[in-house]
């Protein structure tokens, strides 16, 4: 009696996780996915240099695209968004700035190999604004024996959007974004020059 009352009790319970498991609403799928294409490579470096992930607000970390709301709050973009964390894509962007063809070269900090300088940032604004792709860096070259601060910099851009409608906002922020990396890779390169010549 006891082994058929719990299996009559078992089975109306069954049937109710399995309809409140039905009812959760699904995550809504991006229409469109965007990355960062890296510039051509031309930027040389005259000693290697480890390009860390850089850092930035949990808001501009994620997949998501976000944009300056009307009352100046950040709001997300619906429907689109970036095909990996921004914050990896940008690394990976700074790294693909720079040429394989002169005495040093830019490796990810993942790939365990020491530099003679390494690249610590910091991505301070990454947004829409209005139809425009808004980037800042704020940027810092170290020492890659000592870790102390070799030069330092802000770096930023703007671009206008060519369209209308969230992919063409989208495609201005990637712009932005890669016209923010490629000064910081200028940047990076000239300090590691005056580096080098020091030594």
């Amino acid at each position: 009696m006891g082994a058929r009352f719990k299996i009559l009790l078992a089975a109306p319970l069954a049937a109710v996780l399995a309809s409140c498991v039905s009812v959760l609403p699904e995550q809504p799928k991006p229409k469109a996915l965007f990355d960062i294409t890296a510039p051509a490579g031309t930027t040389d470096l005259s000693a290697n240099v480890v390009i860390r992930e850089p850092d930035a607000p949990r808001l501009f970390a994620s997949r998501n695209i976000t944009s300056v709301g009307p009352q100046g709050g950040f709001q997300l973009v619906p429907g689109i968004s970036w095909v990996d964390r921004s914050t990896r894509l940008l690394q990976i962007t700074m790294i693909d700035s720079f040429s394989t063809g002169g005495e040093g070269i830019a490796v990810d900090d993942g790939a365990g190999v020491s530099g003679d300088a390494e690249l610590y940032w910091r991505v301070t604004q990454f947004s829409l604004d209005g139809n425009e792709g808004v980037c800042s860096l704020q940027l810092t070259l170290l020492d890659g024996r000592s870790r102390e601060p070799i030069a330092q910099t802000t770096v930023s851009s703007r671009s206008a959007s060519e369209g209308k409608g969230p992919q063409a906002r989208a495609g201005a922020l990637s712009a932005a974004a890669r016209e923010c990396v490629d000064n910081g890779a200028r940047f990076v390169s000239d300090a590691v020059d005056r580096m080098v010549a020091a030594e």
